[in-house]
């Protein structure tokens, strides 16, 4: 693919200046080669065909594909982008925290969500390099250690999974997951995404599926199904982003069962850890003591509601994923695939 323009003013050089100024804000090292897709930006490499974003290097996962294997102790928050990511984590991070004793060398026992925490092993290994990644294994070994990834399920980067190693996958009513990546895309900075992209455009790309991590809708049910890797059944649980927010002690529940079995939490506990995910208390919690979450969440959290959607799109955009959702989930739902889909 070329590297498009924006406009005709728009060199090659001046997305260069773009990355270089996005860079010393982010803190982030970026990979070349680069592409840009189209007029709109969306700085990105590609890997078996998908988008990922330019902080990503595709040597480091394809490193991390022909080495890793996972062991019993990983547990995989496995999300497209803005269906609910960090109010996983937390949910996930306070009950393992609240059901077991973690020592003190464990990043788990201080209650961060960034990075340090629960890494995003693409990134992890981008990043800071293979000898950090094996120090983590390390350094969280015996205990259930927190991982997330944004990949489709065939592009997992591990050699081999481990029959006990543990997945958690979220999916979120379309509509709202377009509507919170375009504010994300544009406000990030190192992906060049044009401030003048409407939400009607990006609409047609996202339903067109070649944006970050392919396409959402086969995503999701890529997951689901479960169909490439061996995954058992009982180690895999799907939740909607739209109960994580309104039926928090439901989820609280369903996750503690899944994660820790046997370690029943009380009521109190399990009241406490729903309190912990209420979008203001978490967004609040990070602004006091951001540990090593590396968004600001004055930026990034940006709504925590579930319509949302309906205050951004117009119809022409509802019906155009309606109708995305209706030929790829099936059946009669708009909000997550039906259980004869799978």
């Amino acid at each position: 693919m070329k590297l498009f323009p924006r406009n005709a003013d728009y060199s090659l050089q001046d997305c260069r200046n773009e990355m270089n100024n996005s860079h010393q804000q982010s803190q982030l090292k970026i990979f070349q080669p680069l592409e840009l897709l189209g007029e709109q930006g969306f700085l990105h490499h590609r890997w078996k065909g998908k988008m990922y974003p330019p902080f990503i290097d595709p040597r480091a996962i394809e490193g991390l594909t022909n080495s890793w294997d996972t062991d019993e102790h990983d547990v995989f928050i496995s999300t497209h982008q803005k269906v609910g990511t960090h109010l996983t984590k937390k949910f996930v991070v306070e009950i393992l925290r609240l059901a077991l004793e973690y020592p003190p060398g464990n990043p788990m026992a201080t209650g961060d969500i960034g990075h340090h925490t629960v890494p995003w092993p693409e990134v992890m290994v981008s990043q800071h390099g293979i000898d950090s990644f094996h120090e983590f294994l390390t350094r969280t070994a015996g205990y259930p250690r927190v991982w997330y990834t944004h990949c489709f399920l065939e592009d997992l980067p591990s050699r081999q999974i481990h029959p006990k190693s543990k997945f958690i996958v979220v999916i979120r009513d379309p509509r709202g997951a377009a509507v919170s990546q375009y504010f994300f895309y544009k406000s990030h900075p190192l992906l060049a995404v044009s401030p003048n992209l409407s939400m009607d455009l990006f609409v047609d790309m996202f339903v067109a599926g070649d944006l970050y991590f392919g396409d959402y809708h086969l995503h999701a049910l890529g997951w689901i199904e479960n169909k490439g890797l061996p995954i058992a059944k009982e180690n895999l649980l799907v939740l909607q982003y739209e109960d994580l927010v309104e039926k928090k002690m439901e989820v609280a529940s369903v996750l503690a069962t899944f994660l820790v079995p046997g370690h029943n939490l009380t009521a109190a506990q399990l009241l406490q850890v729903a309190n912990s995910t209420e979008f203001q208390t978490m967004k609040n919690a990070i602004v006091d003591n951001p540990g090593s979450f590396h968004f600001n969440p004055n930026t990034f959290f940006r709504s925590g509601q579930t319509t949302d959607w309906e205050n951004h799109l117009s119809s022409a955009a509802v019906e155009a994923i309606d109708n995305k959702t209706r030929a790829v989930w099936g059946g009669a739902s708009l909000t997550y695939p039906t259980l004869d889909a799978t």
